[in-house]
């Protein structure tokens, strides 16, 4: 009998724990998330001419996934800086990925990210992490920003972490009849 309450104990403590975290599944672009704070929005999918987009917010911070529909180039590598330099071009982020970031893993792919923090003029401080990867020959972009001051917003950091429960998927989309 002691052994089913001391089960029941861990249940309990741990609850709150199992609780933080939900599982969030993207169907459109292929991915699934598994450890969103459970605090974030609900994503928002929408279809793009180029591709899917998904975007999410959490407090101060957002995230916004984008998935191209065409395939890259044969060869294409988010190591390669001239790529990255295209990506850039592209995208008009505000962060130049072709000399910043780092060869990184994103459910289990070769991936390029890049933090960075810039001042702006009202005293904010804005946050970015970016990264590419290539997933079935589909560029996913991935951007997590936020405003903040004198601090980097906590929620920031909770979006970054939840990348790391990120798989990709096949790609499942509604049937238009």
């Amino acid at each position: 009998m002691r052994r089913s309450g001391a089960g029941l104990l861990t249940v309990v403590l741990l609850w709150p724990l199992a609780a933080q975290a939900n599982e969030v599944d993207l169907p459109e672009l292929g991915m699934r998330l598994t450890a969103v704070p459970s605090a974030a929005t609900k994503p928002q999918v929408t279809e793009q001419p180029a591709g899917y987009d998904a975007v999410m917010h959490l407090g101060a911070a957002e995230l916004n996934i984008q998935r191209e529909e065409n395939p890259v180039p044969v060869g294409s590598d988010v190591a390669d800086p001239r790529y990255r330099a295209l990506l850039d071009r592209r995208y008009h982020g505000g962060v130049e990925s072709k000399t910043l970031g780092a060869p990184t893993s994103l459910g289990g792919h070769s991936a390029w990210t890049v933090v960075d923090a810039r001042s702006s003029s009202s005293d904010l401080t804005h946050y970015t992490c970016l990264t590419y990867v290539i997933v079935d020959q589909h560029l996913y972009r991935l951007a997590i920003t936020a405003d903040g001051s004198p601090a980097r917003p906590p929620e920031f950091d909770e979006l970054v972490k939840a990348l790391s429960g990120v798989s990709f998927e096949l790609v499942q989309r509604p049937n238009r009849g």
